[in-house]
C-alpha cells in the first residue's frame, strides 16, 4: 500500500510542476504590468492594403462593418479595399456587403467539413491574388469587427518598420451590455494590455487571433495555396506555422479592434467549447514540434507559445487528476484521523493516536494548501483585470469604469466557466452554431 501512495505522490508532483509552469508565466507578466506600450513611427509611405472579411450568414452586421471601414478610416481611400468572402451563405450577406461598398467574393463549398473560416480565407486570398491586384499587406477582420479610425494607418506604420505579421489590441463594441459581455471584454483587454505588451517589450511573439490580424502579402504568397491552417483554431495554427518558419508575430498596441462579445451564457459557452477543441488539436499537431524547434532556433517564443497551448490539455489533466486525487487523499486521512481516535477512545489504546496525529496534520495541511491556492486564484485574476483596465482607461476613452466593475469581481468565476467550457470542448466535438449578434459602433 505504501508503494501505491508513493507512486501517487510522485505523479501528483509531476502534475503540480506542470501547473506551476503554466501559471508561473502569468505571475511573471503581472509583475511587468508597468511596461510602456511600444509605438511604431509614423509613416507617410502608405502601402496598399486589402481588408478581408469572411462572413457566413452575417446579414445583421456586415453592412455596418464594411461602411465603418470605408468611411471612417484615417487612411487614403485609394490605398485600401474591403473584400467580403460570403461563405456558404443562405441570407443576404453578399448583397448587403456589396451595397456597403465591399468587393464581394462568393464561396460555396458543398463539403460540410469545409464550412469554416479557414477555407473561406484561403479562397479569398486565391481570388484576390489571381485578380492581379497588388497589395502590400492584408488585414483579416471578422464580420462583427470595427477598427479604430487609425487602424490601417497603425498597421501600415508597423509594416513600414519591417513587421510582417501582427495582432492588434482587442477591445469590445458591447462590453457594458451585461455581465457576460463585461467579463468577456476584460478577458481580451487583459490579454492585450498585460500579456501581449509584455511579450512585445521582451521581443517575444504573440498569439494571433482572428480579429484584425495583419499579414504581409509576401508572407501569404510564400504559403502553398496561400493558407495552411485549417483547424477550427486556424489563427493559432497559423501562428505556430509561422514561428516554425522563424518569422516574428508582433503586437501593435495602437491598432485597436472592437468586436462583439457573446451576450448570453449559451453563446459564450459555444464560443469557448469550439475554441478549446481547436486549440487542443493544434497543441497535439504543432505544439510539441514547436517546443522541439526551440532547441534548433533558440527562440523562447516557441516555449512561450507551447506553454500557452499547454493550458488546454492541462485543463483536462487537472480535472481528471487533481479532483479524484485530492478527494481520495482527504477522505483517507479524514477517515484515518477520526476513525483511529474513536477506536483509541473506545479501546483505551492511546498508542494508536500517533497514527491519528499524522493523518490529522496531513488533512489540515491539505486544507491550508487549498485555501492558499483558491485565495491566490481569487486575487490573481481580479488584480490582472483591474490593472489592465486602469492602464487602458485613457486608451479606450473611458470616463469611468461603469459597467466593468462587476467584471473585476467576477473574473475568477469566469475563468472557472472558461476552464469547464474548454474541458467540454476537448472531450466532445462541438459544431459551429450561429451566434446572436449585438454589434454596434463603439
Amino acid at each position: 500500500m505504501e508503494i501505491v501512495w508513493k507512486s501517487l505522490e510522485i505523479l501528483n508532483w509531476v502534475v503540480i510542476v506542470i501547473s506551476t509552469i503554466c501559471f508561473g508565466f502569468q505571475l511573471i507578466m503581472i509583475l511587468f504590468f508597468w511596461l510602456k506600450e511600444k509605438h511604431f513611427k509614423e509613416s507617410e509611405d502608405y502601402g496598399r492594403c486589402a481588408v478581408v472579411i469572411c462572413a457566413r450568414n452575417e446579414e445583421d452586421v456586415i453592412e455596418d462593418a464594411v461602411s465603418d471601414l470605408l468611411q471612417n478610416q484615417n487612411y487614403p481611400k485609394d490605398r485600401f479595399d474591403v473584400y467580403v468572402v460570403a461563405d456558404n451563405c443562405t441570407d443576404s450577406t453578399a448583397e448587403k456587403a456589396a451595397k456597403a461598398g465591399a468587393k464581394v467574393l462568393v464561396h460555396n463549398d458543398p463539403e460540410p467539413s469545409h464550412h469554416r473560416a479557414a477555407y473561406a480565407i484561403q479562397y479569398g486570398f486565391e481570388q484576390i491574388i489571381a485578380s492581379g491586384e497588388e497589395y502590400d499587406f492584408f488585414i483579416k477582420f471578422d464580420a462583427d469587427n470595427h477598427g479604430c479610425p487609425d487602424y490601417i494607418r497603425q498597421m501600415n506604420n508597423a509594416y513600414r518598420e519591417g513587421v510582417l505579421i501582427a495582432r492588434p489590441y482587442e477591445a469590445s463594441t458591447n462590453g457594458t451590455q451585461n455581465t457576460w459581455t463585461a467579463v468577456s471584454a476584460t478577458y481580451y483587454i487583459r490579454d492585450s494590455r498585460i500579456a501581449c505588451n509584455f511579450r512585445e517589450n521582451l521581443h517575444l511573439d504573440s498569439m494571433l487571433t482572428g480579429a484584425g490580424m495583419m499579414v504581409a502579402s509576401s508572407v501569404i504568397k510564400e504559403i502553398p495555396g496561400y493558407w495552411d491552417s485549417f483547424s477550427t483554431s486556424d489563427d493559432s495554427e497559423f501562428t505556430c506555422n509561422r514561428l516554425l518558419e522563424k518569422k516574428r508575430v508582433h503586437y501593435v498596441a495602437d491598432a485597436i479592434v472592437y468586436e462583439d462579445q457573446p451576450s448570453t451564457m449559451k453563446d459564450t459557452w459555444n464560443r469557448l467549447t469550439r475554441m478549446g477543441n481547436g486549440l487542443h488539436h493544434v497543441f497535439w499537431r504543432r505544439g510539441w514540434k514547436l517546443f522541439g524547434h526551440f532547441f534548433v532556433s533558440g527562440r523562447w517564443s516557441n516555449v512561450d507559445l507551447f506553454v500557452q497551448m499547454l493550458m488546454v490539455p492541462f485543463t483536462l489533466l487537472a480535472f481528471f487528476w487533481f479532483v479524484p486525487y485530492y478527494v481520495f487523499y482527504a477522505l483517507c486521512h479524514l477517515i484515518n484521523w477520526v476513525g483511529v481516535e474513536w477506536m483509541a477512545g473506545f479501546s483505551g489504546l492511546d498508542g494508536v493516536l500517533i497514527t491519528s496525529s499524522v493523518s490529522q496534520a496531513a488533512f489540515i495541511s491539505l486544507l491550508v494548501m487549498a485555501a492558499v491556492v483558491i485565495g491566490s486564484f481569487l486575487i490573481l485574476y481580479p488584480l490582472q483585470t483591474f490593472l489592465s483596465m486602469a492602464m487602458s482607461k485613457k486608451k479606450l476613452g473611458w470616463k469611468n469604469y461603469k459597467g466593468y466593475k462587476r467584471a473585476v469581481l467576477l473574473s475568477p468565476l469566469f475563468m472557472v466557466f472558461y476552464g469547464v467550457a474548454v474541458l467540454v470542448g476537448v472531450i466532445t466535438k462541438p459544431k459551429w452554431k450561429a451566434v446572436k449578434r449585438n454589434a454596434t459602433k463603439k
